[in-house]
């Protein structure tokens, strides 16, 4: 028996009466039938909880554990975004490796018509007034010579008739620049490849660590509502020998729904968090991957904010990938120009003639002796020249090239700034969120200490039931906090990693395992 009560008031009768009955049977009390109503809304609290907890296990038990640096290794590994982004640096290859082909020879073989085959004509040539022709008209009047002469002759021959050319430009102005634009476009594109992998890695580790942190937030709110579960039964109890107020256990069971709506958004939040950190390990639809470890602090950052910075502006690949492309618009501009001046080349032909067959034979006399083989060479060496005039096209392309390159280098001046900036703030976050994290659990084991002292006092009747919801509410508020604050320091951490261009680990090693991989 507990030893302080709260007396049973008329208001608590009527908020009793404002509390949905069950049917009961006769004699049954008011204070009986609300404890039914009571339970039974109990029942269907667990009853959710059992089902968050269904969802729950079910994608822990078909999830595989694993730990942070597997999942960067994995996401390396299958992210299509990765792979996409290794393609456009073998793009560039093949186009650096077309321009430097420039340096080689052009060979050309022509043909007759054709090359190989036979050639058959026929030729008719007829002669009016042939003058040693003789008339046979004897008739005064007559015209002399009306009826042409005609003479056929035929040709059926097997030809084979090649012809082959060769060139090189030993002098052009615009090969090697067109060798150097291609080459920069190359390093560009290797660097944002850097970028790419370090986005991605930095995406892997925000995503395990707010898993971590959801996770740690169920199971502290799990913990809270194991609190208030048990506080609802004792209050129930007392409510029923009238020691405390509908109020009291109206305080309670609002308490215990808070927690469960609180549950329900953090399970939500875990599916939406683990479906994203499977998208980005690029795993097949029916995998899953989960935190192997709870949450703890993740490194400690050894550098100081000047050496950081310094660090970020010497390596940032955004910097170095929009130096590159100015240097490829400024290459692109000179081969234009160059474009303007004479090419010099050494040019050589030569070719090949072959008949052989009945040349200039008469139909249907004996040709035999006008079968003929004929066979002629030609060949050709020397240097040529050439030189053309667009109008001033290419110099006006020129001056676009040259203004693209002055807005990369731009563009490379706000990539630091915005470097310095992320540094910056990424080192005051990890900062701040070191003194965070021992303020939060000094916090929590403070919110601990009261809500068991609370309810120590509240059990042998020197407390009310206000200060044990409010101390659960701080508990919660002390749990939600330490939660932020570890996770706050992991993500900072990960960003001065990814804003140094630094790798975390044996990081860079797995990217260039993977680059060989695609070859």
């Amino acid at each position: 028996m507990f030893s302080i009560g709260y007396p049973f008031s008329s208001v608590d009768a009527q908020a009793a009466e404002l509390v949905p009955t069950v049917q009961a049977n006769p004699g049954t009390s008011v204070g009986q039938v609300s404890g039914q109503h009571s339970l039974s809304a109990e029942q269907q609290a667990d009853q959710l909880l059992a089902r968050l907890n269904a969802m729950r296990d079910k994608i822990d038990k078909s999830a595989r554990k694993i730990s942070l640096d597997e999942a960067i290794a994995l996401g390396i590994r299958n992210n299509p975004e990765l792979v996409s982004a290794f393609r456009s640096i073998q793009d560039y290859e093949w186009q650096l490796i077309a321009a430097q082909r420039q340096w080689y020879p052009t060979f050309a073989i022509s043909n007759g018509s054709p090359t190989l085959g036979l050639d058959v004509g026929t030729y008719i040539t007829k002669f009016y007034n042939d003058p040693f022709r003789t008339s046979v008209s004897t008739t005064p009047g007559s015209a002399i010579g009306t009826e042409p002469t005609s003479i056929s002759q035929y040709t059926n021959t097997l030809n084979f008739q090649p012809n082959a050319s060769i060139s090189w430009n030993f002098i052009d102005p615009t090969r090697q620049p067109d060798i150097n634009a291609a080459s920069e476009a190359l390093r560009q594109q290797k660097l944002l490849f850097e970028v790419s992998a370090r986005d991605l890695i930095l995406n892997i580790q925000t995503s395990y660590f707010a898993l971590q942190s959801t996770r740690q937030l169920i199971e502290e709110f799990y913990n809270i509502y194991d609190i208030n579960r048990q506080l609802l039964e004792v209050n129930r109890a007392r409510y029923e020998i009238r020691l405390v107020s509908m109020l009291a256990l109206a305080q309670t069971q609002t308490q215990l729904y808070n927690q469960l709506n609180q549950l329900l958004g953090y399970t939500k939040q875990f599916i939406e968090e683990s479906a994203t950190l499977a998208m980005r390990l690029g795993l097949p639809v029916d995998k899953l991957v989960l935190p192997d470890e709870k949450a703890n602090l993740y490194r400690d950052w050894s550098k100081t904010l000047p050496q950081t910075i310094d660090r970020a502006v010497e390596s940032r690949e955004e910097i170095l990938a929009s130096l590159a492309a100015a240097e490829e618009a400024r290459w692109d501009g000179i081969s234009k120009i160059n474009s303007y001046l004479p090419i010099v080349l050494l040019y050589g032909e030569g070719g090949l003639s072959m008949a052989s067959g009945v040349i200039n034979g008469s139909p249907g006399l004996d040709n035999a002796r006008s079968e003929q083989l004929q066979t002629q060479w030609n060949a050709a060496v020397g240097l040529g020249f050439e030189w053309t005039w667009d109008g001033g096209v290419d110099a006006a392309a020129a001056r676009s090239d040259y203004a693209q390159e002055e807005m990369e280098r731009s563009k490379a001046e706000m990539n630091r700034l915005q470097a310095v900036q992320q540094v910056r703030s990424s080192f005051g976050q990890y900062e701040t969120s070191r003194v965070a994290v021992d303020s939060a659990r000094l916090a929590y084991q403070s919110a601990q200490v009261a809500q068991e002292a609370a309810r120590a006092r509240y059990e042998i009747g020197l407390g009310d039931i206000t200060s044990i919801v409010q101390t659960i509410e701080q508990l919660g508020t002390a749990s939600i906090s330490l939660s932020d604050s570890i996770l706050n320091y992991n993500r900072s951490v990960a960003q001065l990693y990814r804003y140094s261009a630094t790798w975390p680990g044996e990081s860079d090693q797995l990217v260039r395992q993977q680059e060989k991989s695609l070859r």
